[in-house]
């Protein structure tokens, strides 16, 4: 059996801190954890916790990285279809699974509030620079025509996008968020395709 370095150990920290927290977000909601139940359900000492993290919103923030390492790794390779009118509804169907299945309800509330700056952060790699990506070669091929460059309408769709999953958190998941948002795509982006 091979033996984790260093780094390998701490990623697996970070990552068991994150999915206790997650696993107590969904059995008890965020007001009634303290950081020192996620430290005993996780077995490490709070010493431990602030290795990772600043504070108990910060665990619930790492969803930040692991939903741009999910997109770097997971939907680039899937977003293979013909045209990039098709390759941006797909990329905004994992974006509502992203939310709505894979995160989930109480977790998305979460993160959907006034004060998270995270929602503007700009990233090197995932979502934003993918979705830029892909709008500047339907801009290239003919395909888009927007008024703005490719990250303006890029970030114009995120606005949206994040519009309509903020309505599906404050009506309680009460709808299917991805054929909702595929609608809503596609209604966006009918006055800029060519």
């Amino acid at each position: 059996m091979e033996k984790k370095t260093r780094k390998q150990q701490a990623e697996d920290t970070k990552r068991l801190l994150f999915d206790t927290a997650l696993e107590l977000l969904n059995t008890r909601g965020y007001e009634s954890i303290t950081i020192r139940d996620i430290v005993q359900a996780a077995g490490v000492s709070i010493g431990t916790f602030y290795n990772y993290y600043q504070s108990k919103l910060d665990v619930f923030y790492e969803t930040y990285q692991l939903a741009d390492r999910f997109f770097t790794e997971e939907v680039a390779p899937r977003l293979v279809q013909d045209t990039v009118y098709e390759q941006i509804l797909c990329f905004f169907d994992y974006y509502a699974y992203y939310s709505s299945e894979h995160t989930g309800l109480s977790l998305t509330k979460l993160i959907y509030n006034s004060n998270n700056k995270c929602f503007d952060r700009r990233s090197p790699e995932g979502m934003h620079p993918m979705l830029t990506a892909l709008i500047s070669e339907g801009m290239e091929r003919g395909e888009l025509q927007p008024d703005c460059s490719a990250e303006e309408f890029g970030q114009f769709l995120f606005i949206a996008v994040r519009g309509l999953t903020y309505h599906w958190c404050t009506n309680e998941g009460s709808y299917d968020l991805r054929q909702a948002t595929r609608t809503f795509v596609e209604r966006l982006l009918r006055g800029y395709r060519r």
